[in-house]
Order: C-alpha cells, then structure tokens, then sequence
C-alpha cells in the first residue's frame, strides 16, 4: 500500500518493453496552488462504499473523554483517497512491467475514475466553505487540485499504453482531455500535445521554439495524411463505401459511411476543443485546428449526404430524410451541400417548393 505521506510526490517509473521509448516521467503538481485552472467535469460514475460491519455495542465513555478533540482517522483503502488512486497507478506500473497492458490499462482506469471523483468532492466542498472558513476552503480546494493533477497523469499514462497497443483512436480524446484540464502552457499538457503531433492528429507544433527539432523525421513517425486517426483515414473509409455503392453492396457502404461520419464528428470536436485550448495562447495553433475542424465537419455532411443516397437507392426514404435534414441544419441552405440536400427532399416530395426559386 502507497503511504498516504508519499502521494504528493507518486511518480511513475520506467515502464519498460512496448512502452520504453514512449513513456516519461510527469511532475506530481504542475499546478501553481495560487493559480488554479479550470478541472474537468466529473466524468466516473460513483465509487460503490464498502459494507460496513455491523457496530459493536456501545461502551460506557468516561466524562473527562468526551470533552477531548477527536483526532481525524487516517485515509485507508476503503475510503476514496489519494493513497488508493496511488496504489493503482503503481499496479498498472507493475503490470506494464510484466506486460500486462489489458490489465494495466484496468487499473489507469480505476484510477483516473476514483481521482476524478476525489477531486470532484473536494471541490464541491471548497465552494460551500468559500466565504464561510478561508483555511478549510482552501485546503480542499488544493486537495482537489492535486487529486486532478494524479488523474490527469493516470490520463496520459493510459493514452501511451494505448499508443503501444496500436491504438490511437483511444489515445486521442485522452490526450485532447489533458490539454483541457492542464492548459498546453504546462509541462503535462505540452506532453500531450506532443503525443498528438507524432500521431499526425495536429500538424503545427507547440511550443513555437520546438519547430525544427519537433518536426523531423525522427521525433515524428507519422505526418497527417498517414495518420490512423483524423480526416484522411476517414477519406479512406469513404472510398470503400463509394466502391460498394457501385457494386451495388448497399448495405456495406451504409455501414462504412456510418463509420465515417461518426468518426469524423468526433474528430471535428476534438479540433474544435483544441482550437478553444490554444486561443489567446498560441493562434497559430488555434487557427489550424480550427480549419481542421471544418474540414472534418464538411467531410462528415459529405458522407451524410452520400448516405442518405444509399438509402434512396434502397426505396427507404423514412431513413434518408433525417439525414438530409441534418445536412441542412449543419451546411445551410445557401451554401452547395445544403441546396443538394434540399434537392433530394424535394424529389422525394418530403417539401413543395424548389429552392432556389426559378425567381432568384
């Protein structure tokens, strides 16, 4: 057991095998006290509490005992604590060690859920407190801090276990998450920017002095259009279903145009919550990911609107209708996507009038 003493200063050692060249080490508070940033919404469901044994009877207190101070009990197992969050992160370390990853990444999880919750109830305590009694408000306020710090390294170490696993659809929100709780100003959150640049998810590197070194060939295996993540695999997953619907395998392109679009409306709103993180700190980055997101956006109502057709050649118009709704609402109707959609709405005679009217 992780001594409650020790947790301020857990850190998490090599991990050696699939994970030597990927893993390093992260700061235990990162995070000035007197400056805290914003922390995560509560993401884990409630921790189950223990049974708790039935009360032996009550003994007879002497006088003079019940006017002493109760001394607090030390955290134990049992109870949410740093200590446990700890002791989990260090199983998951002796799991890597011993090539355990499923099981590791079992307990980077636990991990990262009990944290978030700790963190989460101190900070709620901090708020009733605040303008009541300074010193207990400000002490679970650095309580919640430090318990989002350890979660958020648990975050990262989960995201590099991943990556070893080949799988960077699950390293991605991960490493997006860090950036939003840490800011990419401090050391975890460069990490983890860092970890989206070798993927190929973001092309312009951070922080601006890191170019030369950053984009070389050796510190960045993939470049975008090679990446397994993001708008050029999901343009891959597109051809596949264009090549189906030209065989006339409906239902193979309906499937792989449903795993584009889903695909790429999680990818333009990772761009769109880095594009949030970097503004005011780093436009240049603000700037390309934001684009980014559009282009996942505009590539995701392409597929939409490819899918509604794949319906319609199917005669299921009940299914291709909300889809060219959905075009419309994102496209708009002035713009080249969103007047082919209404087209289609039109020849389906779901609406009366054409648009754009013979008159415009």
């Amino acid at each position: 057991m992780v001594s409650r003493s020790s947790v301020s200063s857990f850190r998490l050692g090599s991990f050696g095998g699939a994970l030597a060249a990927l893993l390093v080490a992260v700061p235990a508070n990162a995070q000035a006290p007197d400056s805290p940033e914003p922390l995560l919404p509560a993401e884990a469901a409630p921790a189950e509490l223990p049974i708790e044994p039935a009360a032996a009877p009550a003994e007879t207190v002497p006088p003079a005992a019940e006017d002493e101070a109760a001394e607090p009990s030390q955290p134990t197992g049992s109870l949410l604590s740093e200590t446990e969050g700890a002791q989990l992160m260090a199983e998951a370390e002796a799991a890597i060690s011993a090539q355990d990853y499923s099981g590791a990444l079992d307990k980077l999880q636990a991990a990262r859920e009990k944290l978030n919750q700790l963190s989460t109830n101190y900070q709620q305590l901090a708020e009733q407190f605040a303008g009541i009694d300074t010193p207990i408000s400000s002490d679970l306020r650095q309580r919640a801090l430090e318990s989002a710090q350890m979660r958020d390294q648990a975050t990262f170490q989960q995201s590099l276990v991943y990556r070893a696993q080949n799988q960077p659809a699950l390293a991605v929100p991960l490493l997006v998450e860090i950036l939003q709780s840490q800011s990419p100003t401090r050391d975890l959150g460069q990490r983890a920017y860092r970890q989206l640049f070798e993927l190929g998810f973001v092309e312009t590197p951070f922080p601006r002095g890191a170019g030369a070194d950053t984009a070389s060939s050796a510190t960045r295996p993939l470049d975008p259009e090679a990446s397994p993540i993001g708008i050029a695999a999901a343009e891959v997953t597109i051809q596949t279903a264009d090549q189906a619907a030209n065989a006339q395998n409906y239902t193979l392109a309906a499937e792989q145009l449903q795993s584009a679009r889903e695909s790429l409306n999680q990818v333009s709103s990772y761009y769109q919550q880095l594009s949030t993180v970097f503004t005011g700190i780093d436009n240049r980055v603000a700037n390309s990911v934001r684009q980014r997101a559009a282009e996942a956006a505009q590539l995701r109502d392409q597929a939409t609107l490819k899918q509604a057709q794949v319906y319609r050649a199917q005669s299921q118009a009940d299914l291709a209708i909300p889809l060219l709704v959905e075009v419309i609402n994102s496209q708009n109707p002035t713009r080249d996507l969103g007047q082919q959609a209404y087209q289609q709405l039109f020849e389906l005679g779901f609406v009366e009038l054409p648009y754009p009217s013979a008159a415009e």
